[in-house]
């Protein structure tokens, strides 16, 4: 390392041409060293950003309605059950994960792994690829129907709720409504 040193700075004190050939030459092996430093993985505009936020939101309002629709559906086919409204509480809202592309490079000092969002063009839009969407756990539930005071039908209705949806009975509550 010390040899190498100490020719390059042999080029440099020569003749001016050498010089400014050494000097072009070791910068531009700094730019190439530097370059992986500065280049990160690239995040939605902040646009996109919002875009997604607010897809996420709605994500978790149509899982949130298909929850409720479907274990509606199946319950007013209950014996003894007639009017049903389900409300489920979700843990928080979906999640975007984005597909990355990964690059990885070996030399003699170990491996080196770069990942950057991939990202999509349509109608002179980018927007980074979604993935996949992780929706929330569900908390909770509550039942409402014309039967929910009778203790036989609370039941079946809380072990079918805590089935369908994989909560505890003690997060479900069934109730009777007057009228839906």
């Amino acid at each position: 390392m010390t040899e190498l040193l100490k020719t390059i700075r042999n080029k440099i004190r020569g003749e001016t041409g050498t010089r400014i050939v050494v000097i072009l030459g070791l910068a531009g092996m700094a730019l190439i060293l530097f370059s992986g430093m500065f280049t990160g993985g690239e995040k939605p505009s902040p646009q996109n950003e919002s875009a997604v936020r607010t897809a996420g939101y709605a994500d978790t309002d149509r899982y949130r309605d298909l929850l409720e629709s479907r274990l509606t559906a199946l319950l007013s086919q209950m014996d003894g059950i007639h009017t049903v409204k389900v409300m489920v509480t979700l843990s928080g809202s979906a999640e975007q994960i984005y597909a990355e592309e990964v690059k990885s490079s070996r030399n003699d000092r170990g491996s080196q792994s770069q990942a950057n969002c991939v990202i999509t063009k349509s109608g002179g839009n980018e927007s980074a690829l979604i993935a996949e969407t992780r929706y929330p756990a569900v908390v909770g539930a509550a039942v409402l129907c014309t039967a929910g005071d009778h203790a036989a039908v609370q039941e079946r209705i809380t072990r079918a709720v805590s089935t369908v949806l994989g909560i505890p009975a003690s997060s479900v509550f069934v109730g009777k409504t007057g009228s839906i």
